[in-house]
Formats: C-alpha cells, structure tokens, sequence
C-alpha cells in the first residue's frame, strides 16, 4: 500500500473491483495486475477496472461473460439466452448468501417490469426487440472486494467488502445487506475509508426485514432516478444483438 492519503478526487485514480466467488481478492488481484506493463483488461467474470468517465457496466458489457461457442449456439431464443446471463451471475454468489441471491432475483424482475415503459423512436430500433432492454440493465458484482489503494506493490493490499455493487458510469453502487453493525469493526473501517476518499460512491444498507415475505419486493426507493431508469440516454438497446456481448472460451 502507499505510504500517503488516497486522493481519489486527483483524477488519476482508478477503482479496482475484485468480485464472484472469490476467497483471496489479493492473490486474484495480484494476478490481473501486471505492474510490469501497466495495463489489463477492464472487465472480467471476476474483476472489474475503471475511472471517472469509464462507461457503466452492463449486461452487455464485453468480457464478464465466458460461454463456449456451442454453448451460444444451443441459445436459440431469447429466453434461453436470458437464463444463460442469470444462471452466470447467480454462480458468482456464495452457496449461503441467500439475502445476495434474493435480492438479485428481486432486482432483475423489477427491471423486466421497466421495459415496457420504454420508447424509443429510432430507425435501427427495428432490429431489436423490446425485450432487448434487459441486457442494458447494470450489470451486478456479487461478493465485492473494492481495492482501497490503487498504488501497488509488494505490500499488502486492503480492501473494503460489500454483498454487491453496480458502475453506473456515475457512481459506485455499493449494496450492504442486512445490518451493518453486525460487520467486524476493521472491515467496518475500510468501509468508511472508502466513503471518505471516493468521490462517486454512493453506500445503500438494505434492511435485514425487506426480503422476509415469500414475494420480496425490489427496494426502488432506496436507489436513484438515473438507477430505475436505466435506459436513459441510451439510443438503442445495448444487447444482445451488440457485439461482442460474449467472450469466447479457447
């Protein structure tokens, strides 16, 4: 780690989000940071890189999602397809972070709720289907490790822990399920270093009771506008006739 005070507002500082079933963020970090030639990729199924004016992370996003062609070629309609890019997601909860898997399923089906309400009136737009809207949807990053320094070294690395998170392009949306208090006091630490050093982060603590009915509900009101409306200022839909959406396995 560094020796001084992050200064994210510096412009030059980048966020590094490690994610997924992931046991040791810092050896998966260590392993996608080739200090030797200073760069990487943006986006992987387990990390994601960016700064200040980085675009969001979305479904369509290219690189989290690694399919076989085969695989690809056995997603014949728009439903199989769509269970694909869940069934991935879902893989990357931990077996007994039911509230994470809860509030995912609840998240998605609100957002499936939305797409009805969008019209747009382009040309292209024929090319697409409406229900193309969902892969513009904010991609999801279970079981987030969030890098609290991007100076690297041989040192250790720490790093701030939440049950999920979203790049907006805007802000860092970091979801802490269930209570807080209930958090080791370092990790509680790193949590408010993180607050107080990010300029686009933004912390939204989900109560342990809002998922208890057999039909949870999505909790909307605790996220913004430019959240809900996730289609704003896109023109067309961004998936899954974009390409590439997919990253080949070798």
């Amino acid at each position: 780690m560094g020796r001084r005070a992050l200064r994210y507002g510096d412009g030059y500082i980048k966020t590094l989000v490690i994610y997924g079933l992931i046991s040791d963020p810092e050896a998966v970090a260590k392993n996608i940071l080739p200090v030797q030639n200073g760069c990487f990729n943006d986006l992987s199924n387990q990390h994601a890189f960016f700064k200040k004016g980085s675009p969001a992370l979305r479904l369509s996003s290219e690189g989290w999602m690694h399919r076989s062609p085969d695989a690809l070629n056995e997603a014949s309609d728009s439903q199989l397809l769509y269970d694909l890019t869940i069934e991935k997601i879902m893989k990357g909860i931990p077996p007994f972070s039911k509230s994470t898997r809860t509030f995912i399923n609840s998240y998605f089906k609100f957002m499936l709720e939305q797409i009805p309400k969008i019209s747009v009136q382009n040309s292209d737009a024929e090319i697409f289907t409406q229900s193309d809207w969902i892969y513009s949807t904010w991609l999801p990053m279970p079981n987030t490790y969030i890098l609290l320094s991007t100076e690297f070294n041989n040192e250790r690395l720490n790093f701030a822990e939440f049950d999920l998170s979203f790049w907006t392009g805007k802000q860092l949306i970091c979801i802490q399920l269930n209570q807080s208090n209930t958090i080791i006091r370092s990790k509680q630490n790193n949590r408010e270093l993180l607050k107080s050093t990010h300029p686009h982060i933004k912390i939204i603590e989900i109560p342990s009771d809002c998922f208890n009915s057999d039909t949870p509900i999505f909790p909307y009101d605790l996220f913004d506008e430019n959240f809900n409306h996730f289609w704003h200022g896109l023109k067309l839909p961004q998936g899954p006739n974009t390409q590439p959406m997919f990253e080949f396995s070798q």
